[in-house]
């Protein structure tokens, strides 16, 4: 496989092309070889000399790790010592801790000594030289964090420093990290709180991703991840729970009841629910247990009309109750990965879709009760309900943060007959921001779409049948492309597009290596019961029916370094659009070749957008394009336009919306609202405008909130005090991370629950 990736991956030109070690190539350097000749110490004649014999020797297809042993060699001739440092920081290379490929350096280990033994300087030095005695004696290309840190440890109990050794060990991560996590937390993931569980989970989590990296993927995918050419999403879920996202069929359920486990040998079965409480009650469960089977988000769509049958003949106030029973029961259940509520979202309709009008509805106990036609009103009024308990918020005044809301738009609800129901939506918008809006008038749009987590979303594109497209199934996977780093290292537009095939080559192995992980854990491994519950010989999860998506991050920087101006500018915006076509294009050629379901996705990118930057400031230095500030560095998302730009609404919705039909795995629009309250009625002629003039799909008015836990004031904006009380240390901030409304922190003091490069994409953000 390796062999065939990288005869495709070098390109016919009359150039000498190195291949990397992951498979990607490069043009062969004269310089790069004089360079690293010169750090190692040599003269200027032996660097020429040494670097024109390598010239002279390469061919099409050399290896870099061919290359290095010459210089070596060659070096090692002038002076072992010079071929030694060369060794050093050439030769042998590092995976370390923190997902990165590093020059072996002796001081690292005696700075990590230091830090967490509290060895001298001295004694620190003494190890490390030990260390670095044996290290030469190894014929290896790589050496990872735990071989090295075992290595320090065997030197240590060598030395009789065993107190030393026992503070530097390792217990799936080391025992530094674990103690600050314990005090400090983890800032990957916005939407964890720090507790017990939660370090638990990040323990699990490291040794998880070091198996996947270690054992699961070949040395030249998990170094393409390392070294950041791309991002492989969910890596602590690759083994044992590769399956992303999740549309449920909520009418499997009220069919046939509910067993949490899958199997209901562990747990009690539920038959088909009776009452609309019991039906609440089951939905929530539903998610809770999917979520053990899942590493990313769930949802349920056309869920007012599944549920408007249990709703028949009952008083409104009754029909709210249960409903509120169910948003809080979402917002409640505390019990997912790591101490997280579940990551749920609910497609909801204002009225009964033409296609859903004959379809058979399924009511209490299971009975069939005519067709979801009959069940207009109550669609309507669970709809309204639905929206008027998260108008509500909760006891304090705060905004519900789960589910998302979807609210879709069709060409019969942009009538006044909805005007009333339209309006309450936009209030919902206008007071929390946590409404989102599918639209499904654009011509790419068939009969249904749907969204689930941050923006994935499935459409009835794949075979033309709703339910086989858009139910039961989701996003499997997805692995994120650093478009930036193309431009970089690209002389022209054709290279770029060498570069964009070679990453997506490698993108394309790791997801059907997934894709065959998950069919193992569904078929093989009894690792997904609730996933693999059988009813009448047809399992729930119809993995063959899931999505296998390219993302991308930083289309504006990549236009940036290789065009000289960003996405904004018309010119520099056709080759972004080429870009996402190629990759489009691929994905084509992969639904034929291998008769799966392939898409392109903006990656929502909470971390990778920090991580490809802040890795590329280190690679490329003035070169790298990025925005942010030292330390906080980031990508702009996908193919949004930067979040500080000066364009106005239009002109933004004009720029994005040519990208929407092109990510039908999933995309986004933000608007981000300013401090003041917006009126509901202009956000209602917004709407109705995106919604009839543009391809934008899916979109969210996004509101910052400030929120007083002394006094319970909700305040538009990111205030540092409580205009009410005065109070400033207990505010807290809200806003829309990627797809999903969630608390930032507490002032500007405080870092939150975001990494660095988010907080200060959130400190950019221009408001509308």
């Amino acid at each position: 496989m390796k062999d065939a990736r990288i005869i495709a991956a070098i390109p016919t030109k009359a150039e000498t092309c190195v291949v990397k070690n992951n498979g990607i190539f490069e043009k062969f350097s004269h310089e790069k070889i004089l360079k690293s000749c010169f750090m190692a110490g040599a003269p200027l004649w032996a660097a020429e000399k040494i670097a024109s014999q390598a010239a002279g020797a390469a061919y099409d297809g050399v290896t870099t790790k061919e290359i290095k042993m010459w210089v070596y060699d060659s070096l090692k001739r002038v002076d072992p010592e010079m071929a030694d440092k060369y060794l050093r920081s050439n030769q042998l290379r590092v995976r370390t801790a923190r997902d990165t490929i590093e020059s072996f350096d002796k001081s690292k280990i005696e700075k990590t000594l230091i830090v967490e033994t509290g060895a001298s300087p001295e004694l620190a030095d003494k190890i490390s030289t030990e260390v670095w005695k044996e290290v030469k004696k190894l014929d290896v290309e790589y050496l990872t964090a735990p071989m090295l840190r075992e290595m320090v440890n065997t030197k240590l109990v060598e030395n009789g420093l065993e107190t030393l050794r026992r503070k530097y060990t390792r217990l799936g991560i080391p025992v530094y990290n674990i103690t600050n996590l314990i005090k400090n937390g983890s800032r990957d993931n916005a939407n964890m709180i720090h507790n017990p569980e939660t370090v638990h989970k990040y323990v699990a989590d490291e040794a998880l991703k070091q198996y996947a990296l270690l054992h699961m993927l070949p040395n030249e995918l998990a170094d393409a991840h390392l070294g950041g050419d791309i991002h492989i999403h969910d890596l602590e879920f690759f083994a044992g729970r590769p399956i992303n996202c999740l549309q449920h069929d909520l009418r499997f359920f009220i069919r046939n009841g509910l067993k949490v486990d899958g199997t209901g040998d562990h747990t009690s079965v539920a038959g088909p629910p009776n009452h609309i409480e019991t039906l609440m009650n089951h939905s929530g469960e539903i998610m809770l247990a999917a979520q053990q089977n899942m590493s990313g988000g769930q949802s349920m769509s056309l869920w007012n009309v599944f549920v408007a049958p249990f709703a028949h003949g009952l008083p409104y106030e009754k029909v709210k109750q249960a409903v509120q029973m169910f948003i809080y029961n979402l917002n409640m259940a505390y019990a997912a990965r790591g101490s997280q509520v579940p990551f749920t979202s609910i497609n909801l309709e204002f009225t009964v879709p033409e296609f859903l009008k004959e379809e058979p509805a399924y009511g209490p106990k299971g009975r069939l009760m005519g067709t979801y036609g009959d069940f207009e009103d109550e669609t309507r009024m669970l709809q309204r309900a639905f929206t008027e308990v998260l108008l509500d918020g909760d006891s304090d005044g705060k905004p519900h943060l789960f589910p998302n809301t979807i609210y879709a738009l069709r060409k019969e609800v942009l009538k006044d007959e909805f005007s009333e129901d339209l309006e309450l939506v936009h209030e919902l918008s206008s007071k929390y921001g946590t409404a989102y809006f599918t639209n499904m008038l654009p011509s790419y749009r068939g009969q249904m779409s749907n969204y689930m987590g941050c923006r994935t979303s499935l459409s009835d594109n794949w075979t033309g049948d709703w339910e086989q497209d858009c139910f039961r199934t989701g996003n499997l996977a997805y692995v994120t492309l650093n478009l930036p780093r193309m431009a970089y290292q690209s002389r022209d537009e054709e290279e770029i597009f060498e570069y964009l095939d070679s990453y997506l080559r490698l993108s394309e192995e790791i997801l059907m290596l997934r894709r065959e992980q998950a069919v193992s854990c569904l078929d093989d491994y009894n690792l997904l019961p609730f996933l693999s519950q059988d009813l009448n010989g047809e399992r729930y999860y119809r993995v063959e029916n899931s999505t296998m998506s390219f993302g991308f991050v930083g289309l504006n920087e990549m236009l940036q370094s290789f065009c000289g101006s960003g996405i904004e500018d018309p010119d520099s915006l056709k080759l972004g659009l080429k870009v996402i076509d190629y990759m489009n294009g691929r994905a084509q050629e992969l639904k034929k070749d291998t008769g799966l379901r392939w898409t392109i996705i903006q990656t929502p990118a909470e971390s990778t957008a920090y991580r490809f930057a802040m890795l590329d400031q280190e690679k490329f230095g003035k070169d790298a394009v990025t925005q942010g500030d030292v330390g906080a560095y980031y990508y702009t998302n996908s193919s949004h336009v930067p979040v500080d730009t000066s364009l106005n609404l239009a002109e933004k919705i004009r720029i994005e919306e040519q990208f929407h039909s092109r990510t039908l795995g999933g995309h986004i629009f933000h608007a981000f609202m300013g401090e003041s309250h917006s009126d509901p009625e202009a956000l209602m002629s917004l709407t109705d405008k995106i919604a009839r003039k543009s391809d934008i799909g899916f979109w969210a008015y996004s509101s910052a909130l400030s929120f007083c836990v002394k006094c319970k004031t909700l305040m538009k904006g990111l205030q540092d005090s409580c205009a009410s009380c005065g109070e400033k240390k207990e505010v807290e901030w809200y806003d829309r991370i990627t797809g999903y409304v969630q608390q930032v922190g507490r002032s500007k003091s405080a870092s939150g629950g975001w990494n660095a490069g988010k907080m200060q994409e959130l400190r950019d953000r221009r408001r509308f």
